[in-house]
């Protein structure tokens, strides 16, 4: 230990003891030194998660301003050019020239495609329901709109009963649900997918299970490290930003479940009557 000699033999009882303070006092120095290191590593951390949930409440509002401008803009722009071609095709009707009337059909239906297009990116970006009725309504209308466009079947079992939590942590288990049913059509094959809330006072898990082909935990493990695998990253970081986990459950023939387990802090628990 630097500084600190061991006494030769036969030193004097006083050299002895000065030796032990001086031991005392560098043992004392050093764990006040491992101290004000772990103080500071905590205090890094608090800045590095501050950072972050500052960085995704800028994700979230950016998608909010997109998801406002495709509706409010782009859909009020086709949806009056929609009334307009209605209006040319009805007069096409009546002056019974049908070659027109079929171009403005087409046309027609081009447009109310694309209207039709714009408002589910608008709400697959930041759904209304999500911000006006919640979790729950939110949740429903994603496993309806998924369950149409692909054909797999996707149920809800929810235990909040409609009830309201802190927006983070509804945007939280709506982001996390709606990547993991992405990588269930995407991969895994199943017929059938299912989403379970659990709610107790201070404790929250949210799970999304499917019956499809399933996969290697080592492989996934390995592939999580890769740009490719974004995805699965992206959930995990996203959940302990909020001091919750992620866990994949998995095995070949056997089908895939997410989990999230996240522990409530009280202001959490509470509904929030005016989420931002």
């Amino acid at each position: 230990m630097t500084g600190a000699r061991e006494p030769a033999a036969g030193a004097s009882g006083g050299e002895a003891e000065d030796f032990r303070k001086t031991v005392l006092r560098q043992i004392r120095d050093l764990t006040a030194d491992n101290q004000r290191l772990l103080q500071s590593v905590v205090r890094s951390e608090k800045r590095f998660r501050t950072l972050a949930k500052s960085v995704w409440h800028v994700q979230e509002e950016e998608r909010r301003r997109l998801a406002r401008d495709l509706h409010d803009g782009l859909g009020q722009t086709l949806t009056a050019l929609a009334n307009q071609l209605q209006r040319l095709h009805d007069d096409a009707r009546d002056a019974s020239n049908l070659g027109l009337q079929h171009r403005l059909n087409d046309a027609l239906e081009l447009t109310r495609g694309a209207l039709r297009d714009t408002r589910e990116l608008s709400r697959l970006l930041r759904p209304t329901l999500l911000d006006d009725l919640g979790l729950d309504a939110a949740l429903e209308w994603l496993a309806r709109n998924l369950s149409e466009r692909t054909g797999l079947h996707i149920s809800l079992q929810s235990g909040l009963e409609e009830q309201r939590l802190h927006p983070d942590v509804e945007t939280l288990l709506f982001r996390v649900t709606q990547e993991a049913l992405t990588n269930v059509i995407r991969h895994s094959g199943a017929s059938h997918a299912r989403i379970v809330i659990r709610h107790a006072p201070m404790l929250l898990i949210l799970r999304i299970e499917d019956d499809g082909q399933g996969f290697e935990i080592a492989q996934m493990t390995q592939a999580e490290r890769s740009a490719g695998s974004s995805g699965l990253r992206g959930m995990r970081d996203r959940a302990e930003l909020f001091g919750g986990r992620v866990e994949i459950l998995s095995a070949p023939g056997q089908g895939t479940v997410v989990q999230l387990t996240l522990t409530l802090d009280a202001p959490d628990a509470e509904p929030d009557q005016n989420p931002s």
